[in-house]
């Protein structure tokens, strides 16, 4: 019996000294964590082109000399106004406007996924997808936000685009990307096409509605004008926009466009800067197919939004170049048959 004891208490000891060091390991964490967190970096850095192969935004497509990127993306030094980035989930446009405000600002912007361990009012954005189902809701902090920047797409490629998002998830792929058509047809058939749709028109009602009275604070970019052969000017609109945010400067203007050029044209349509034909409407009417009926559904919504907000000039453009979109989707479909 005395030799079991004996032999139990150099096992106690080494779990005492197991527990202990454990415990300052994660004081040690914790410690570095919050030095991380309120780390203030000495000074914004800046790079030239030239000199700049590093960042998982970045390849190594040759710049024009006048193009400088920040380093790296950092919380602000100083507290921020904030922006909200409202984009419809699965769109696919959030990360493209993410990383431009990263890159002409060289602050960082949080998300939903590390809204827990970053601070807000140090950021330069917040992408949202609010009010849709899962979205954190961040309503209480208004006062800190300079205002909203609303995504808007065309609801079919949205709702094309969250599917393939969602079969990715579903069968655990790393990446995107189109899912089967026959997949496609059957997620269509189901109720879950009416209810995107009627989630993208609660989205769009709620940021519409939100700046109703203060217009001037809601920025409208469309995804298809990010993406397209004009994105440049629309990556001014947006930095005209950030600097006038409290504590966020942006970059040199000559530097914008090429910033545009690295983070959209060059990785969106990397033949020659042309956009792929896959994005046509005879393509997508061919590979993803949509009934008539639905169609109809998608048209009365775009028209519904576009009676309620019609004096916003802005709105009612976006909203008429979707619903001619619609026509064009059906003839294509028509031809097909």
């Amino acid at each position: 019996m005395m030799t079991n004891q004996a032999a139990a208490k150099p096992m106690t000891s080494k779990r005492v000294v197991f527990q202990v060091a454990a415990a300052l390991a994660l004081s040690a964490y914790c410690l570095l964590h919050y030095a991380w967190l309120t780390e203030s970096p000495p000074e914004q850095k800046w790079t030239d082109s030239a000199s700049l192969i590093r960042g998982r935004s970045l390849s190594a497509v040759d710049l024009p000399p006048r193009c400088f990127i920040p380093r790296e993306y950092r919380l602000s030094k100083q507290p921020t106004s904030p922006t909200y980035l409202a984009s419809f989930h699965g769109g696919g446009g959030g990360k493209v406007i993410s990383n431009l405000a990263q890159a002409l600002t060289g602050i960082a912007a949080t998300n939903q996924v590390n809204y827990a361990r970053r601070r807000i009012d140090h950021s330069v954005l917040f992408e949202t997808h609010y009010p849709l189902e899962g979205a954190i809701k961040v309503e209480g902090d208004d006062a800190n936000f300079r205002g909203a920047i609303l995504l808007l797409r065309n609801p079919v490629d949205s709702i094309l685009s969250f599917f393939n998002a969602f079969y990715a998830r579903k069968y655990h792929y790393l990446i995107d990307f189109r899912a089967p058509a026959e997949d496609w047809i059957r997620y269509r058939d189901s109720a879950q096409f009416a209810d995107q749709l009627k989630a993208y028109e609660r989205f769009v009602l709620h940021w519409m509605n939100k700046y109703k009275k203060n217009r001037e604070d809601l920025l409208l970019i469309t995804y298809e004008g990010i993406t397209g052969g004009r994105g440049a000017i629309f990556t001014k609109q947006i930095a005209s926009y950030l600097d006038k945010s409290e504590g966020i400067n942006v970059i040199d203007p000559d530097s914008i466009p090429c910033i545009w050029e690295k983070f959209v044209r060059d990785q969106w349509y990397p033949n020659n800067g042309h956009a792929s034909t896959a994005t046509s409407f005879q393509e997508r009417a061919e590979d993803r197919p949509l009934t008539q009926d639905q169609l109809f559904a998608v048209s009365r919504m775009l028209q519904s939004l576009d009676e309620r907000f019609g004096r916003d000039k802005q709105f009612s453009t976006i909203m008429n170049s979707y619903m001619n979109s619609l026509s064009d989707y059906s003839d294509s479909m028509i031809r097909m048959y």
